[in-house]
């Protein structure tokens, strides 16, 4: 945009706005007009004019600004706006193409993931997932590497005590899932040797939201013919780098 488009008074209002950050949450009328090279009338009269607006409010005491509440307001209509599918997809395409795998993309409904959007290779043997179908989390990459976020409290109120044994590889001891999900955390993904269904392999990571809070969980899942060690380490590589974009999009910052 050219400075012939930009309208001053609005240029001026966002540059105070911004003058606010995570070492200066309150400040003086006066360290605003330093800062930006303004008179204090200017300045003045601009933030009176958000605080009508609620978009600073101003100590009493003090009488020191800083950000108002309805930023806030303002900041989730952002998120709430914001399509899985028009954010995630290109990127699961990307992921689709590079790894010829099937991609998924997961939410965390109670003890079971959703599938939420998909993306399948185009290999002779690919794996077939209906968007809406449903597995239980803890036998899952995508699914255990959402559980790992969660605090340890919830975890124990959410993992049954009897686990389901579905296949001959699915842990089906609470503690070692727990202490499997401590590991995932730390490490940032998760993997799904055959715990679900015989004869498949899921890497998956998370994607963070805003606020820090594990939104969706991303997936590659392919035969064990194919997933060798040196395909699930380019795996794991490929579906950080997307989760971290995905997560960036999505207004994380870490």
């Amino acid at each position: 945009m050219s400075d012939l488009e930009r309208v001053q008074s609005i240029d001026r209002a966002v540059s105070i706005l911004k003058c606010f950050t995570e070492n200066k949450r309150e400040l003086k009328l006066s360290e605003i007009a330093e800062q930006l090279g303004l008179n204090k009338s200017t300045v003045h009269g601009i933030l009176s004019t958000l605080k009508y607006h609620r978009l600073i409010s101003q100590d009493e005491k003090t009488q020191k600004y800083r950000l108002g509440l309805y930023l806030i307001e303002l900041g989730e209509h952002v998120i709430c706006s914001m399509d899985v599918r028009s954010i995630a997809y290109p990127i699961i395409e990307e992921i689709c193409k590079e790894l010829e795998e099937t991609v998924h993309v997961v939410i965390l409904d109670g003890i079971e993931v959703v599938y939420i959007d998909k993306k399948e290779c185009d290999k002779s043997i690919k794996i077939s997932t209906k968007i809406g179908a449903r597995n239980l989390a803890y036998s899952t990459a995508d699914g255990k590497v959402m559980l790992a976020y969660l605090d340890l409290e919830t975890q124990m109120k959410m993992i049954p005590e009897n686990i389901e044994k579905l296949t001959p590889n699915t842990i089906t001891n609470k503690q070692l899932v727990l202490k499997e999900l401590a590991e995932i955390k730390k490490r940032g993904y998760a993997f799904d040797y055959e715990e679900n269904i015989v004869g498949l392999i899921c890497v998956a990571a998370p994607a963070f939201d805003y606020s820090g809070q594990v939104k969706y969980g991303i997936s590659v899942m392919g035969p064990t013919i194919r997933m060798t060690e040196e395909k699930i380490s380019q795996t794991i590589n490929v579906l950080k780098n997307a989760a971290n974009r995905i997560s960036y999009l999505y207004g994380f910052r870490d």
